[in-house]
């Protein structure tokens, strides 16, 4: 972890710096994604916030699927596994996509 150096008034203290790999500008539009997504009662999946990106933000697939895997390992988006309960295949698992609180995102 990096530090950098606050000066106040006569108190030098470390405070961390967190490098982050996933663009904010991406990361601020698959959390609006998510939270549309779950606002409709369905599993933020990444075929669904796919297609929400692309047809709001005009943003490649690739390029979609990549700054996901960065917002996840910045941990600010949690996977989890969901089960399906209605449609064709009850019972089918699928990852899902969920908005991390505001207070885990704060660097410790």
């Amino acid at each position: 972890m990096f530090y950098s150096i606050v000066r106040s008034h006569s108190m030098v203290r470390p405070t961390p710096v967190c490098r982050r790999q996933a663009d904010p500008l991406m990361v601020q539009k698959l959390w609006t994604a998510i939270n549309f997504i779950r606002s409709q009662k369905q599993v933020a999946n990444s075929d669904r916030i796919e297609r929400y990106i692309q047809r709001e933000y005009s943003v490649a697939p690739d390029e979609i699927e990549r700054q996901l895997n960065f917002a996840v390992a910045d941990r600010l988006i949690s996977v989890y596994r969901a089960v399906a309960n209605k449609g064709n295949n009850p019972g089918a698992e699928q990852d899902g996509y969920r908005v991390q609180p505001a207070d885990e995102n704060e660097v410790l």
